[in-house]
């Protein structure tokens, strides 16, 4: 019978981060229940690099992994990771209160913020009804992920380094005995030390599946589309409305526009709503001069959040050998070279850096345990 160190269940971004982690060290058998991997979330996902967006833990780990980012091991993807285009943030009437208070607590960690007047939002985006806008923020740190390079730049390193990953084999269920876990994948039966759930929306699932009781995970919707708005779109910076959550930004030559819908959901191959997606052309064509006359594309994805909305990784508390990777909410990206560095030392009991301290980031401050 085959024996591995780590089983990781799920082949999206957090799976394939922290098997990356571990590869050099462990025994990693990567496996993942669709035929190509990050099907669900990661292969859906319009990410962008920012801090400014999240507070507490999940700052703190996008911060950490910024560094791995900017510059990761030679030979990791073959163009940058990262391409600079900035965030505007605007609140309408009403969200002033809002949009201060963020730039209060933002402003610490992020010291490139700046406030905008109407001219200086025009001269970034002029087809902005800035009549409506109240406050205006930009974020000059803001970058666009490649996501396709940073995924497979895991999945080839762990490989690379010994680990093994799978795709379309179903994980079925292990039970806990003699000290380790007896799994079973598709038709095969393997043991390992330990399980990583990084299943994302199936989180809970997978963790019923090995007897571990479920952390109360919320897989929510996120809708977008995207369209041709008569010009080259390359290079329009992320604009965000901060009461709503709308935003729309460059995807290439088109234009991807999102509700910023966060509906709940069963864990499942989200699909996109027509009043969503209905919502999100009403609040282009009101906040813009712009008009949607057909859409190029259209899809939804989940984004899965802990009742705190703060990611967990760490082991279970009450069952031995069962590790969490999860509740990354809209994060997962971003958040993916630092969570899975930290989740690979919480495993293998490395030392914790000095970076992560400075953050105020502890293995307890990750452990599931802050949930339960």
């Amino acid at each position: 019978m085959k024996h591995v160190d780590v089983l990781v269940v799920g082949g999206g971004i957090a799976g394939a981060s922290v098997g990356y982690f571990l590869a050099p060290s462990r025994r990693v058998l990567l496996i993942e229940r669709e035929s190509g991997y990050g099907y669900h979330t990661s292969g859906r996902s319009a990410a962008e690099w920012t801090s400014c967006h999240f507070d507490g833990i999940m700052r703190a780990v996008v911060l950490y992994g910024r560094p791995f980012l900017d510059a990761p091991p030679a030979g990791f993807a073959d163009r940058p990771l990262l391409e600079r285009r900035g965030n505007l943030m605007f609140a309408l009437e009403g969200g002033e209160e809002q949009a201060d208070a963020f730039y209060a607590q933002a402003l610490p960690d992020n010291p490139g913020l700046v406030s905008l007047n109407a001219e200086e939002v025009r001269a970034i985006v002029p087809y902005l009804r800035t009549e409506l806008i109240r406050r205006a923020i930009w974020d000059p740190e803001n970058c666009e992920i490649d996501v396709d390079g940073l995924h497979q730049g895991f999945l080839r390193g762990l490989r690379a380094a010994g680990g093994e990953t799978r795709a379309g084999v179903e994980f079925l269920g292990a039970e806990r005995t003699g000290g380790m876990w007896h799994a079973r994948i598709g038709e095969e039966r393997l043991t390992a030390d330990v399980i990583v759930d990084a299943a994302g929306a199936w989180g809970d699932t997978v963790a019923q599946l090995c007897g571990v009781a479920p952390l109360g995970l919320e897989p929510r919707r996120r809708t977008a589309f995207t369209y041709d708005p008569g010009f080259d779109a390359t290079g329009v910076p992320a604009i965000d409305e901060m009461g709503s959550g709308f935003y729309f930004k460059s995807s290439g030559p088109v234009l991807l526009v999102s509700p910023g819908d966060q509906t709940p959901s069963v864990p499942c191959d989200a699909q996109p709503e027509e009043y969503d997606l209905a919502v999100a052309v009403d609040q282009l064509e009101t906040l813009t001069t712009l008009q949607v006359q057909k859409m190029k594309s259209r899809w939804a994805g989940l984004r899965t959040f802990t009742r705190d909305e703060h990611p967990v990784a760490g082991f279970d508390e009450q069952t031995p050998g069962f590790f969490w990777l999860v509740g990354q909410g809209g994060g997962g990206i971003m958040s993916a070279s630092g969570l899975g560095d930290l989740a690979a030392r919480i495993i293998t009991a490395d030392g914790w850096p000095e970076s992560a301290q400075r953050l105020n980031l502890t293995a307890e401050s990750l452990s599931p345990a802050r949930v339960r």
